[in-house]
This record gives C-alpha cells, structure tokens and sequence, in this order.
C-alpha cells in the first residue's frame, strides 16, 4: 500500500514539473510577443505615419517664412502664401521674393511643370523658369516623391522633441537632419555638401504635418530658417494655368 503511495506521488510530483515548464515557457512566449506589439513608436515612426498623411492628402494649404535671410543676395524668397495639389503637383498663390533689390509680392501659378508669374509693372503672367528668378518651383514643395513628403522618411538620427501648442492643435516636435542634396533639390538654393537641421510639428492622433522648419547655409555662408505651415488638409483645390 505504502509503495503504491509513493509511486502516485512520484507521478504527482513529475505532472507538478512538466505542468510548471510548459506555463513557464508559455509565459514567457507570450510576454514576448506582447512586448513587441505594445513598444512605443519611435520618432522615425512618427515621421513615417506623418509621410503617408500628407503624401495621400490630395491638397493642402501653404504658408512659408523666412528668417535670418542675407540681404545682399540678388534674389531669394521671403515668404508665401497658397495652395498646392500633391498629385499632380501644383501651387497657386503669392510669393514674396527680393528681385533684382526690389521686395515684391508676386502672384503665382505653378501647374502641369511650368511656372507663371506675374512680376511688378506688368499686366499679366508671364511663363518663366524658376531657375531664372534664382527661387525653387513652389509646385515642387507638394510632389510626394520630391517635396516636403519625401524630406520625411529621409531625415536623419529622428529624435523626439518638445509637445507645443498651435492654437487648438498639440504638436509633437520631431527633430533630425537632413542631406543638403535634398535641401538644395527642394529649395533652389543651399549648400550641397552641408546638413541642415530640420524640425517638424506633427498634430497628435492625426499626425499630420503642421510645421516644417529648415535651418542651415540656404544662403552660405550666412545661417538661415524657412518655416512652412501646412494646413486645410485635403480642402478642394483646382488649380489650372493662367
């Protein structure tokens, strides 16, 4: 009787064990796996969600500043202010430029690769090349593969700044770098070889992209800063030449 005791015990005990390492390892797989699906985003996963946003926006609004700008150059942009497409890329609006040593607001369309201005004195637009005026084409800003989407996923060493608020909005700040190929290529200006700071104000919840701000040589040697605000995320916008 004592030996059938003991060996039921003896079963008892090893089903115990084998029991207790089949949860052990159980518990461990699932902690694992619910580790890996409740990690926090990172600042690059951020930018990501905030690229597809704006990238799939079909149009929003546009507002430029700029800070710190040389004034012995012969032309560059002050400010802007409009409306732009993504796809395909366009702009309509007003740039405010230095030409020539003369401070102007100029009306501008930019649709279908070409530019029109229409430029102080005269009565009407005028098709021009960006390259002539020595500013970026305002349409470039909004194309997805080339413009302020694609300065998203490209940006270097995204780090996670300071929450700001913009008027009803909560801004997550995301700070980087990015190559001055990509600044030069957006912005018509710029030293190539250098890295620019970048910091972006991305809405929470939402993510969309509400600031972009570019400092670096836009102008070298001197240091410079455009700012551009997006907003009116997929507001109707026809935009044809003039």
């Amino acid at each position: 009787m004592r030996s059938n005791q003991r060996r039921g015990r003896a079963r008892l005990a090893a089903l115990v064990a084998v029991t207790g390492l089949a949860l052990t390892g159980c518990t461990g797989d699932g902690a694992d796996e619910a580790e890996q699906t409740t990690a926090a985003p990172t600042a690059q996963d951020r930018l990501d969600q905030a690229h597809d946003v704006l990238a799939g926006a079909g149009s929003v609004s546009l507002v430029m500043e700029g800070a710190d700008l040389p004034e012995d150059q012969p032309a560059y942009v002050i400010g802007a202010i409009g409306s732009g497409t993504i796809e395909p890329p366009a702009f309509e609006g007003e740039i405010t430029a230095r030409l020539s040593g003369i401070q102007a607001d100029v009306p501008t369309v930019a649709v279908d690769g070409r530019l029109y201005v229409q430029l102080p004195f005269t009565p009407g637009f005028t098709e021009t090349d960006p390259a002539d005026l020595g500013v970026p084409d305002p349409a470039r800003l909004f194309s997805a593969d080339e413009g302020l989407p694609a300065l998203l996923p490209q940006t270097d060493g995204a780090e996670f700044g300071e929450q700001v608020r913009a008027g009803q909005d909560v801004l997550q700040e995301v700070t980087g770098t990015l190559p001055g190929e990509l600044v030069a290529d957006l912005l018509n200006t710029g030293d190539r070889e250098a890295d620019y700071d970048v910091t972006y104000g991305l809405v929470e919840e939402s993510w969309e992209v509400r600031t972009v701000s570019i400092t670096g040589p836009l102008y070298p040697p001197a240091e410079s800063t455009y700012t551009l605000t997006l907003d009116d995320y997929g507001v109707p916008v026809e935009i044809t030449a003039p």
